[in-house]
């Protein structure tokens, strides 16, 4: 005799709701047979990988009524049209994930030090950027430029995103910049995988970014992250990378770039700091 279980149990060991094998059983799409003497639900194993099969749709996101198409009318085709469709999916998903984790890795890696205070000096590549939006009036915030063009970017380019600051030689601030990493854009859209609805746009992005204006081009820097303390930056930590490079013997250009790092909050500006970076000058 076969074994069967119970509906508690199936909903035990399978970590489904009662409530769950009851309505996919109205949906004609698990199939359990009915004790006649007490009137109870016997699953078997049979049922239990109908069972199966629907948390495999459901983790793809399937709908019922494709589930449904697929398990009941045993339409392959249609199975294999949702299978590829949620194939390029999972992998932009992968993708998109990939990139959230170099932003977490590089927020733990700079958040660490700066609130325990060590401002060490790297040699450190600022990677080539481009330019979402831009600020440029005296007045000036990341948190006014982000606000001013949510209409305008996704949710993805919101995440992936860095504020970016250029000052003047006075160390005041010159330009405010809303950028994404071409590295990260390649990534993305690595072998050139459909976009999908909510994704960046990449046509959008290189042909917004095509002129040199609108890309920060990479280059070899020294690197400290220190606090933010206003719209200035403290001459202090300048001096200090530069007295670095004089020790190490290292030659700097006038440019200066830092990027903003808010470890709660843009509105809260008691916990934010920079990341800055001096251009070293190439031989």
């Amino acid at each position: 005799m076969k074994k069967t279980y119970s509906i508690s149990e199936v909903s035990k060991l399978l970590n489904i709701t009662v409530d769950t094998l009851r309505f996919y059983e109205k949906k004609d799409m698990i199939h359990p047979k009915i004790n006649p003497n007490n009137k109870y639900r016997m699953y078997d194993m049979y049922n239990i990988l109908e069972i199966l099969d629907i948390i495999f749709y459901r983790n793809l996101d399937i709908s019922v009524s494709d589930m449904y198409s697929i398990m009941n009318e045993n339409d392959e085709k249609k199975a294999l049209e949702l299978f590829e469709k949620k194939r390029i999916d999972c992998r932009n998903r992968i993708r998109y994930e990939q990139q959230l984790l170099k932003k977490l890795d590089y927020l733990c890696s700079t958040m660490g030090p700066a609130i325990s205070g060590n401002m060490s000096i790297k040699k450190k590549h600022f990677e080539t950027s481009y330019i979402l939006f831009e600020e440029t009036e005296e007045e000036s915030s990341a948190q006014k430029l982000v606000l001013k063009n949510i209409p305008s970017i996704s949710n993805e380019e919101f995440v992936l995103g860095a504020v970016i600051k250029e000052y003047n030689y006075d160390l005041t601030e010159k330009a405010t910049f809303y950028t994404i990493e071409r590295q990260i854009v390649e990534d993305l859209f690595e072998n050139d995988v459909e976009r999908k609805e909510g994704r960046l746009s990449k046509e959008r992005i290189y042909e917004e970014n095509k002129n040199n204006d609108k890309i920060i081009n990479g280059f070899d820097a020294l690197s400290m992250v220190v606090p933010s303390e206003g719209s200035k930056l403290n001459k202090k930590y300048i001096e200090k990378i530069k007295n670095y490079a004089d020790e190490n013997q290292i030659e700097l250009e006038n440019y200066i770039l830092t990027h903003e790092i808010n470890t709660t909050a843009y509105a809260d500006k008691q916990h934010e700091y920079k990341e800055i970076y001096i251009k070293i000058k190439q031989r």
